[in-house]
């Protein structure tokens, strides 16, 4: 009953227009998963915009935050504004996923970070591991 109502909908053009920070993905589109290659406190997950389907991050023997940020390198250490921030135990990991739902939409590109001191302040730290799907 939703796909009709769903139909319905978009054949009279009563749909909203989409927001400039939501994005759908073509059900064909391939996502490029990305991977560390050793432990280390960023990682340029996509040079150019594009979506976060999925991140998680292992954490080595420091406790500390995955950031996200819409940017193509790392920001600075010192005061940021992430994305997203979550907190991660020592030796651990966390996932930050978006499906069912539509994934997450960068303007400009996906940079994660581990950092050791909050989700406003960055100070990196290169005991992380990082596993994303993005496309």
């Amino acid at each position: 009953m939703t796909r009709l109502w769903l139909a319905l909908i978009l054949a009279l053009g009563l749909a909203p227009a989409q927001a400039q920070t939501q994005f759908v993905v073509p059900p064909n589109a391939p996502a490029t998963p990305v991977v560390s290659a050793a432990a280390e406190g960023s990682h340029v997950l996509k040079g150019s915009p594009g979506a976060l389907y999925g991140l998680y991050v292992t954490s080595g023997a420091s406790a500390g935050f995955v950031m996200t940020f819409n940017a193509t390198s790392a920001p600075a250490d010192g005061a940021v504004t992430p994305i997203n921030c979550v907190s991660v135990p020592a030796n651990s990991s966390v996932s930050l996923w978006w499906g069912p739902q539509p994934p997450e939409f960068y303007s400009t590109g996906v940079v994660a970070v581990f950092s050791t001191t909050g989700c406003f302040t960055k100070t990196i730290s290169a005991t992380a591991f990082f596993h994303a799907l993005v496309q």
